[in-house]
């Protein structure tokens, strides 16, 4: 028996398992995806555990990682960048090459600033910005330690 023939036979069971195996790599998509963008995920490399432990006391303690951490344009963009985050994390984990102070990057701060004003935009409509005299401004220049804290006994600063 040929595979033309196999799959004349047996149509209805290849539908049927395709559909099945389709459902599944859905499925376990989706839960990667909710699982990767907790804090607990986050957290469980050794140089994030101070971001995840100030992130657990802060203000903001409710609201995931990826919320301020990665674009929100369009899905394509949002996964690209998650992709390309999460290869680069992995690789400094395993390499063990991680600074003891991690500092966000240029990109990182523009897609925070773009998180902040696209969550707050209704108070933001009500602040005249000063952007200084080079345009450097940005919502993490005042408000860094509102999210993480300096340290996880502080615990970051409470907006009430």
């Amino acid at each position: 028996m040929n595979l033309k023939q196999l799959l004349e036979r047996h149509t209805l069971r290849c539908i049927i398992g395709g559909f099945a195996l389709g459902l599944i790599v859905v499925a376990g998509g989706m839960l990667m995806d909710k699982v990767s963008a907790s804090p607990a995920f986050c957290g469980m490399c050794h140089a994030m555990q101070h971001e995840a432990a100030t992130h657990a006391v802060s203000s903001h303690q409710k609201i995931a990682c990826v919320e301020c951490h990665l674009p929100h344009d369009n899905i394509a963009v949002y996964y690209f960048e998650k992709g390309k985050t999460g290869m680069h994390d992995t690789l400094h984990q395993v390499l063990d090459d991680y600074p003891v102070h991690i500092k966000i990057s240029d990109h990182g701060r523009d897609i925070v600033n773009d998180n902040c004003l696209r969550c707050h935009e209704t108070t933001m409509s009500a602040v005249c910005v000063d952007q200084g005299k080079d345009g450097s401004a940005t919502c993490t220049k005042c408000h860094s330690r509102i999210p993480h804290g300096s340290n996880p006994l502080e615990g970051g600063i409470r907006v009430e």
